[in-house]
Formats: structure tokens, sequence, C-alpha cells
């Protein structure tokens, strides 16, 4: 294996079992899953290994054939989203659902460009590493990609919207004048990379209005906030009232089985579809329909988004409690299932980018999983499984509490 391969401990698990929230590894020493959540549903869930099996049994092959388990997907998946997203493509990864949503954008817009968030990341292929500035540093971006500040930044300004809008004008200007204009913004519904927040009331209404009228289209990231994860609405893009042109769904949709999608409009859909038409060897696969079918129904009949708003509420109070007596956490946020925890130094008030990965090492040390992000990586990132229920809470606050009370984490 590459060298460049990330490891996310200091000391890497070899796991090799998994059941609902739990992970076990090759010692037979069990963890509890807080950050992984492409297991949606659970990990191992029977439903949804019932459904990949008897799929499998019967029949997987590529796409070039007619079969009904992508147009069941196909259906489910339009009838969850709102206005008129009619269209679905089927991929792999959410890295190959972004990078389809830019070739559709462009194609529709006749527009090259792309407005993404400062520390965005929307995956790994050519194209789609240059919109995704956590990992693509600004000296080997490319011009027809403009960045955006934080929209967390401008909450703490008085003439916050006066301010972004400002900032949009100013990097769509740049777009027009190297001549590539402006094909699309798109952003996480919640942000994730930089910080894990939601945007202000009315950010995405005011940023896809300005887009459109440029000629450009909204794209919402729902890789990671999909599929109920966020409590209150089924799509993170939701909370702010928004309906995007695409929508790109990801991780969590197979439940582990690679499967990925991207949801248009027809009048989007149809310049793209008269240019170039568009085949992907496994994306929309009998078995990988099959299990995202599955992942829908028990979402449905386990009432998982319900269950993810009350759970998450409880996590973050108990969080907000921690934070009362841990002068390390400086804030909790997010919603439902996907929450964030930011330290910074109580002394010199700087981001505790050091501490934060002491304290992830610790924790997985302990029998928890979590992960970190942000510009600073001083925010801890929280993605159970939708099945986490408060004993597991508990056991985390715990855990965290443990970690944090040496005096030793003060400094």
């Amino acid at each position: 294996m590459g060298n460049a391969n990330s490891l996310f401990y200091s000391e890497p698990l070899h796991l090799v079992r998994g059941e609902d929230v739990w992970l076990y590894d090759a010692e037979g020493k069990k963890y509890l899953d807080v950050y992984n959540n492409v297991a949606h549903v659970g990990h191992s869930n029977p439903y949804v290994l019932e459904a990949i099996t008897k799929q499998a049994k019967k029949l997987n092959t590529n796409t070039r054939y007619l079969h009904e388990n992508i147009v069941d997907l196909a259906e489910k998946i339009t009838k969850l989203m709102p206005g008129e997203l009619s269209v679905c493509y089927f991929v792999c990864s959410g890295s190959e659902a972004n990078d389809l949503a830019l070739q559709i954008a462009r194609t529709y817009s006749r527009k090259q460009g792309c407005l993404v968030s400062e520390n965005a990341y929307h995956g790994n292929t050519t194209a789609v590493f240059q919109m995704s500035p956590e990992d693509c540093a600004a000296e080997i971006r490319q011009k027809w990609v403009q960045t955006l500040l934080s929209p967390k930044k401008y909450q703490q300004t008085d003439q916050a919207e006066v301010s972004y809008l400002k900032d949009l004008s100013f990097a769509m200007k740049n777009l027009d004048d190297i001549g590539v204009g402006t094909a699309a913004v798109i952003f996480d519904s919640i942000f994730s990379s930089d910080g894990i927040f939601l945007p202000p009331s009315g950010y995405l209404k005011n940023i896809y209005e300005a887009v459109r009228k440029s000629g450009g289209l909204a794209i919402a990231d729902e890789v990671q906030s999909g599929f109920g994860r966020t409590g209150s609405y089924m799509w993170g893009f939701s909370h702010d009232g928004v309906v995007p042109d695409i929508v790109t769904l990801g991780k969590p949709m197979g439940n582990g089985y690679p499967i990925a999608a991207v949801v248009t409009t027809d009048e989007i859909a149809q310049p793209y579809n008269k240019e170039y038409g568009y085949f992907n060897t496994f994306g929309g696969n009998p078995v990988a329909c099959a299990a995202g079918l599955a992942v829908l129904e028990v979402i449905k009949k386990d009432q998982l988004m319900n269950h993810a708003k009350s759970t998450g509420l409880y996590f973050y109070q108990e969080l907000k409690k921690l934070a009362g007596k841990h002068e390390l956490i400086s804030d909790v946020r997010g919603s439902g299932l996907f929450l964030g925890v930011e330290l910074i130094g109580p002394i010199k008030k700087e981001p505790a980018t050091k501490k934060t990965t002491e304290i992830v090492d610790l924790l997985s040390k302990n029998g928890v999983l979590v992960g970190k992000t942000g510009p600073y990586s001083n925010v801890i990132k929280m993605r159970p499984p939708m099945t986490f229920k408060k004993e597991h809470v508990d056991r985390v606050v715990e855990c965290l509490d443990e970690v944090l009370t040496p005096l030793s984490w003060m400094a």
C-alpha cells in the first residue's frame, strides 16, 4: 500500500467485526463508534445484510442492463426530495457524485468556475480535489475555484449579511475576470470541514439567489448530513428552507456498500444528457441498489430521523453540561447526531490542536472512537450510527469527562 494512505489514530486500529454501534478489534476489544457515519443504520444491520445477500445470490452485474432495483431506488429517493428534484444518477462514492454534479452544472451554465467554503472537503477526483481547500493548498489550487470565508466568521459581525454578500460578489467577479464565470456554488449543508455548524439563517438562501442570478447553480453536498442525520429533516439544506439545483448523496446510502447519487431537475439534466450521456459500470448495480433500498426502509420503519432528533438533543445537552465543567471546551454545536466539540486553550485562547489530537487518541484507547475536524483540527467530530442510544451518549460523555479532568489539559 502507498505511504499516502491516511491513518487516523496514533495506534492504528485493526478491526475485524462490527455490530450496531460497536466495532471489535483482532484481540476482541470493543469500541463505541461515534464517528463512522458510513454504517448509518448500524454495523452489520441484519435487514440490510439480508437484502444484499438475497440480491447477490440472484444477480449482480454492471449497469448496461435494465433492472427494477435502480428504478425503485431512484423513485424512492426523488420522492423524498423537494421541488422538481426528480432525476437521479447513481455512482459509487461521494467524490464521484460531486464530480458529476460539477460536470452537469458546467454543461447547463456554460461556465466553469466554482465557489466553495474556505476549508471545504468534497472528495478526491482530480476536479473535486481542487474544490477541497482542506487538502488542496492555495498554491496548487486552480483559478477556477474561489473560496468564501466560513459563514461562522460572519456571525461575529453586526453586518453579517452585507459582509458575506460583498465577499461573494468579489469572488464571482474574480471568476468573471479570468473568463470562466460561476458555474456553481457547493456547500456541505452542515459545514463539516469548516468546524461543524449550521449556516446562519438565510445564508444559503441569499448565496443561492446571487449565484443563480449570475447563471450558476446551487449544489448541496449531503454526503455527510443526509438521510435524516440532522434529526429535523431528511436533508440538511432544509434547515435554511432552500431547494438546491443539484443534491449529492454518498457515505451512509448503502450502510457500507459503495453507492452514491446525484439528484437534479429534468431541466438541468437535459443539456448533459444530450451532449454526453452517462454510464457508470458499477453505479446503481443491483446489489448496491438493494442496499440503498434497505437503508431507506430501516430509516422509515425504525423512525431513525426522529430518533436522531431526540437522542441528538440529549447528546448536545450532555456535552453542554460538560462544557460548563471544562474550560477547554469553548463550544458545542451541530444538529441531531452530527455534533462538534470545539477545544480552545483557556489561557492563551488559541485552538487546542495538539490537545485535540491527544484527546482523540486517548478516547480511542478507552474504547470510544471519534474524529477531529476544522481549520485547526481542534473540533471533536461526532457522527455515530443513527441507532445510537442515550446509554451510548452517557458512555461517551463519561469517557470524555475522564480524559479532560486532569489539570494538565487546562494549559
